[in-house]
């Protein structure tokens, strides 16, 4: 028997795309402006070198995960690292643990490079049906961001301990108290 997902309402689906498209952003905008100000030797090597821009996009992705998990349904019998799971059960994806192991990153896989080759990093899905809408604008949004912060902001740091959103979907800062000279 083949699984069929129930259908959605469009309201759903589209407070799923506004949702989606907006806090995830929003999250990984500010969580990589937090891995920058705990990182500063990399964001002097973006100030210094322009050209890593599209890396330093992928790296706050993965390094920052914005999305911290996604439940979904076994829809067929499978053995996943060893586990036999069947029609029916339930799983989660936890990104920033895949967007942190070892075995993909390698040994540097807690290190914040905005240098960093992009690889396959999980943080707008693993492809398939379930690949995030949004990807694209959502790297030309944090690409935009990064350029106008380096343009406008080059002393841009956090001054005070961030708010965490309390979620176990969305990861990332609601409150993060900055400083930075005003633009000439």
């Amino acid at each position: 028997m083949m699984y069929r997902p129930k259908k959605l309402p469009l309201s759903l689906f589209l407070f799923l795309l506004i949702f989606g498209g907006n806090e995830t952003t929003r999250s990984a905008v500010s969580a990589g402006v937090l891995a920058f100000s705990e990182h500063p030797e990399q964001w002097a090597r973006l100030l210094a070198d322009r050209s890593l821009v599209p890396t330093a996009v992928e790296e706050i992705l993965r390094y920052t995960s914005p999305v911290a998990s996604m439940r979904r349904t076994v829809t067929r019998p499978v053995t996943l690292r060893g586990v036999d799971l069947d029609h029916g059960d339930r799983v989660v994806v936890w990104y920033p643990a895949a967007n942190r192991d070892e075995a993909v990153f390698g040994p540097t896989a807690e290190t914040f490079d905005v240098g960093r080759p992009p690889g396959d990093h999980q943080a707008f899905g693993a492809g398939g049906p379930h690949f995030c809408l949004g990807a694209w604008l959502a790297r030309l949004e944090l690409r935009l961001m990064l350029e106008e912060l380096l343009d406008r902001l080059p002393d841009l740091h956090v001054v005070g301990p961030p708010t965490w959103a309390r979620s176990n979907l969305i990861l990332g800062p609601v409150h993060l108290p900055v400083a930075y000279s005003p633009p000439a």
